[in-house]
């Protein structure tokens, strides 16, 4: 008999501005582990990370709502429709009390991965994000199915439309729930519940050191770059009003924005009315080998992160752990798990949030100062190999989700 395989629950896979999932999957495969890969709606239109060829696993694409049928996944589909149908009752009765609009739509995809599971050999279900995805395994288990864990990171954690009472139910049902920095765990230990916070274990997302090892090259002069979706917790709007101070002052340097996102529009109108266009240039989405190339040509990073008005944030940007592998100096901002990644200033500048004229003076100084920018490299190294190499962190993974598997529920049993 074959030993029960892994799934990961996913809103939307491959995503470009998810390249820690990939990362994830991937070196989870390198250490043996069978995964399969439920995409819970269509991908975008967006280009394709090259390291996408590499993964074995099968990505399946849930139905869509009008083609999913909860009636034929009772009836025909599942092994055991009765005690299914039994906890189908029960979790209705209890589920009264949520007040979660989506409550029918969400059953009717549990039923289908359900019997997904049952057919694949799925012993495990692992989602990212505490949100929808998240909600569909925990039904898949509380209807018999196999166990399930989340990696909890920031807008599903930090969004003022976030429900803590949800929270707690998903994540003391889990069989564990990652959370990706320190800051994190305590910010949820304030708002869970004992039980549910007795689930979560703080894990760092895990990058490819070797991938983003700096080469033999001398970097661009002056150049300056900025990586990430284009929106508010980003503060590229911050970046670029320090850009119009640095020109005010005379500096001379270039700067680079790689991304796209819902401010897209609003960014190339306030760079055109700060008259930046000669100086900034804004690359729209690149794979992760243009990224990484630009990453090893530039002079430093600067990702002035905020707090958006809706308490949504950046938890632990990869792009931040990416720059510390290659040796590109990074400016930032305390945000949740950000001096985390650069060791409260000793691996990088932190400046305050939402505040142009210390980013502008960050970026002046650093572009002076070679030494300082080769020393915050060196110890940036260092604590890139000490805190976020990926087979390092996958292989505890690893290790939990054997833990998982070894004590997974009877699924013939029905609930107390």
């Amino acid at each position: 008999m074959s030993p029960p395989r892994t799934a990961y629950l996913l809103k939307k896979f491959p995503r470009l501005s998810e390249t820690f999932v990939l990362g994830e999957l991937l070196a989870q495969e390198e250490l043996g582990r069978d995964l399969h890969i439920f995409s819970r709606r269509p991908t975008d239109d967006e280009p394709r990370h090259p390291a996408l060829s590499e993964l074995r696993a099968c990505v399946e694409q849930l139905p869509s709502r009008s083609e999913l049928d909860p009636w034929k996944a009772l009836f025909t589909d599942l092994a055991n429709p009765s005690a299914t149908f039994a906890r189908l009752g029960a979790l209705v009765e209890e589920a009264r009390a949520w007040e979660l609009p989506r409550f029918s739509s969400l059953v009717n995809e549990a039923l289908f991965v359900l019997g997904r599971c049952t057919e694949l050999g799925i012993g495990h279900i692992h989602a990212h994000f505490a949100t929808d995805s998240a909600l569909v395994a925990m039904l898949v288990h509380d209807l018999g199915g196999p166990s399930y864990s989340i990696t909890a990171h920031a807008k599903d954690i930090y969004r003022s439309t976030v429900r803590p009472e949800m929270l707690s139910r998903l994540f003391a049902r889990s069989a564990f729930t990652v959370t990706v920095c320190d800051a994190n765990h305590a910010y949820l230990a304030e708002r869970l519940t004992p039980e549910a916070i007795a689930k979560v274990r703080r894990l760092y997302n895990g990058i490819d050191l070797d991938d983003f090892a700096s080469l033999p090259r001398e970097r661009e002069r002056n150049h300056v770059l900025a990586v990430g979706r284009l929106v508010e917790k980003k503060g590229f709007d911050v970046l670029l009003d320090a850009a119009s101070l640095l020109v005010e002052r005379g500096v001379d340097f270039r700067m680079t924005i790689v991304g796209t996102g819902d401010e897209e529009a609003a960014l190339h109108a306030q760079a055109e009315r700060l008259g930046l266009t000669d100086r900034v240039r804004l690359t729209g989405s690149l794979d992760q080998s243009k990224v990484r190339d630009l990453m090893q040509r530039a002079t430093l990073l600067c990702q002035p992160c905020v707090v958006g008005e809706d308490g949504n944030r950046d938890a632990l940007p990869t792009v931040l752990l990416e720059a510390l592998a290659c040796g590109l100096p990074a400016i930032s901002t305390p945000v949740t798990g950000i001096p985390e990644i650069l060791d409260h200033g000793r691996c990088g500048r932190i400046v305050p949030e939402r505040d142009a004229q210390s980013t502008a003076d960050a970026i002046a100084e650093m572009l002076a100062d070679e030494d300082g920018r080769t020393r915050l490299a060196e110890a940036g190294r260092a604590r890139a190999a000490e805190l976020f190499d990926r087979g390092q962190n996958a292989r505890i993974l690893y290790s939990w989700f054997e833990e998982a598997l070894s004590r997974r529920p009877d699924p013939c049993a029905l609930p107390a």
